[in-house]
């Protein structure tokens, strides 16, 4: 019953939230069809160039497509999610009981710590990268779903028809587009997360009712150092894919995900769509541009 209750709330929280992860997935693939704004920086007072913020691109969507519209690609979104929480979970369990953590007493504090650390995400990292490998294909499907409201075609309607043109278009390999990023970013975020809530938790935080906290603050931050992994993986699962999004003008063509990497390292991308509110627009903000009309392949998209 609880795993029942877990699930559900899950579901539901990806329900309601699918809008904005859906926003963020076509700001994430480069499409900004509302104009850009000049506006100064709250502590330097310096002036760039912004995006609107993500619930103005919600409504922007909303505005094309109808309500409904914010759901595209929202069931192989849930169906990606479910597999990957129910795998995790249980590989996790399972791990727990085969891979349990033995302290002996001639061991220091420092063995006693590293060895716990070590164990535990050994552990996670396992269960994680076999859940990813598992609903990678679902990951594939939703976002080349979404990408479609770029161009407009009907490719990928539901998850039956999107796996026969995925093995049409790339064979087996392309239901794991993205894969490789995916699974490093990953395993550095738990890495990390652990060793630093591990280390915080030992020998700065002495409340126990607090500890449950230094995890999540935890989170948050490595978050953001591991975001590049998040957008590479993403940007790679339409790469090849036959979409406008993923041809030019919008997008060129990688060869292989460092490829990617390298490029929006170059444009200083490697951040894009991580923040819902001051949308930094490189392109312009760079060499300090003053904005012109998007290309008439582009204007059509457009809200003005």
């Amino acid at each position: 019953m609880a795993d029942f209750v877990s699930y559900a709330a899950g579901a539901l929280i990806t329900t309601v939230t699918h809008p904005l992860g859906y926003a963020k997935v076509l700001i994430q693939l480069g499409h900004e069809p509302l104009i850009p704004y000049l506006s100064k920086e709250l502590i330097s007072r310096r002036e760039r160039w912004y995006y609107p913020n993500i619930f103005k691109y919600i409504g922007h969507i909303k505005k094309r497509d109808g309500l409904l519209g914010l759901w595209r690609g929202f069931v192989p979104q849930l169906t990606e999610s479910v597999v990957r929480t129910y795998i995790t979970y249980n590989m996790t369990e399972e791990l727990k009981k085969r891979f349990p953590i033995q302290e002996t007493e001639d061991e220091s504090d420092i063995i006693i710590f590293l060895k716990h650390c070590g164990i535990k995400t050994s552990r996670e990292v396992a269960a994680k990268s076999l859940a990813i490998v598992c609903s990678q294909p679902f990951q594939v499907i939703a976002i080349r779903t979404m990408a479609q409201f770029i161009g407009e075609e009907t490719m990928y309607n539901n998850i039956f028809s999107s796996i026969s043109e995925i093995y049409r278009l790339e064979g087996f390999s392309g239901f794991f587009a993205g894969l490789v990023p995916r699974v490093i970013g990953e395993a550095i975020t738990i890495a990390l997360i652990n060793l630093l809530s591990d280390l915080i938790n030992q020998y700065l935080v002495e409340e126990k009712e607090y500890r449950s906290y230094t995890a999540v603050a935890c989170n948050l931050a490595v978050s953001q150092i591991t975001y590049p992994f998040v957008l590479v993986s993403r940007i790679m699962c339409i790469n090849n894919s036959g979409l406008a999004a993923a041809s030019p003008p919008y997008m060129i063509y990688y060869a292989n995900w460092r490829d990617c990497w390298t490029n929006l390292k170059k444009t200083g991308e490697l951040n894009r769509g991580s923040s819902m509110f001051w949308r930094v627009c490189h392109s312009l903000d760079r060499h300090n541009q003053r904005y012109n009309p998007p290309i008439d392949s582009y204007r059509k998209f457009a809200s003005f």
